[in-house]
């Protein structure tokens, strides 16, 4: 099994595990949690966690966890307001 097969193998078993049905032409559309920058959980929590700050600095964005805080997606600073 080549590397893209394998990839193909994992995705269909990722989107049949979230209840869904997967054809070639497929789009999944994932919705992450919102959250304000107070209110954002510890990113420690959530290591590699994805989130949708509603009240950034410049507007909304998404943000990730490296672990210790949550940086956003855009140029990967601390979230702050």
């Amino acid at each position: 099994m080549n590397f893209q097969e394998i990839r193909s193998v994992a995705w269909q078993t990722i989107v049949e595990a979230l209840g869904m049905s997967v054809a070639t032409d497929a789009v999944l559309l994932v919705q992450v949690k919102t959250f304000t920058v107070a209110d954002v959980p510890s990113a420690a929590v959530y290591p590699r966690g994805i989130v949708y700050i509603s009240n950034e600095v410049g507007g909304s964005v998404l943000a990730f966890s490296n672990g210790t805080n949550w940086l956003r997606c855009t140029d990967r600073a601390i979230i702050s307001v």
